[in-house]
């Protein structure tokens, strides 16, 4: 099953930034970020309390990392089991890499779904999941059924940032 993941707003710790998917057959889920939900996000971060710091390329991988978070948990709410395919807006210029292992990860070691390669690229206005983002990001009442709830709790449970210690091989 093919699917599509685009964003709508300026910048993922903006207010009404929307991350969309849409696949094959009209399945379209999205999640729009609150005022409240961003502020917490981003004092727990300056905290340190994700591990991430607050400067240089931490800033890039930790946005990268909230933003592939979201993704797993609108593939979850679908309960797909079957391989999909992926085309990605490349909204996080030159971090192709770092999404495509945190989504293998998240999505094939934790929900079971195949991946294969992701496609990055821009998506065009006409593109379900381009569209879907921008009306959930200009929905103010919030009255679109795609959007899925994920709160706090469980978008920390994935954050969190793990240290892999180096180990000096003896000879």
């Amino acid at each position: 099953m093919k699917f599509e993941i685009d964003v709508s707003g300026y910048d993922i710790f903006s207010k009404d930034y929307v991350i969309c998917i849409s696949g094959e057959g009209s399945i379209v889920k999205g999640f729009k970020f609150k005022k409240e939900l961003i502020e917490t996000i981003i004092n727990n971060w300056h905290k340190q309390k994700y591990g991430y710091r607050d400067f240089g390329k931490e800033i890039a991988l930790f946005k990268v990392k909230l933003y592939c978070v979201i993704i797993y948990y609108l593939f979850k709410s679908i309960g797909l089991k079957e391989r999909v395919s992926l085309t990605i807006c490349r909204d996080f210029y030159r971090h192709k890499n770092d999404i495509n292992n945190t989504l293998r990860y998240l999505l094939e070691k934790k929900l079971g779904i195949q991946i294969g390669s992701p496609l990055h690229q821009r998506l065009p206005n006409s593109s379900e999941a381009h569209r879907y983002a921008k009306l959930m990001h200009n929905d103010t009442l919030n009255k679109l059924t795609t959007s899925v709830d994920i709160n706090l709790e469980d978008i920390e449970k994935f954050l969190r940032r793990f240290v892999f210690k180096r180990y000096k091989k003896h000879k």
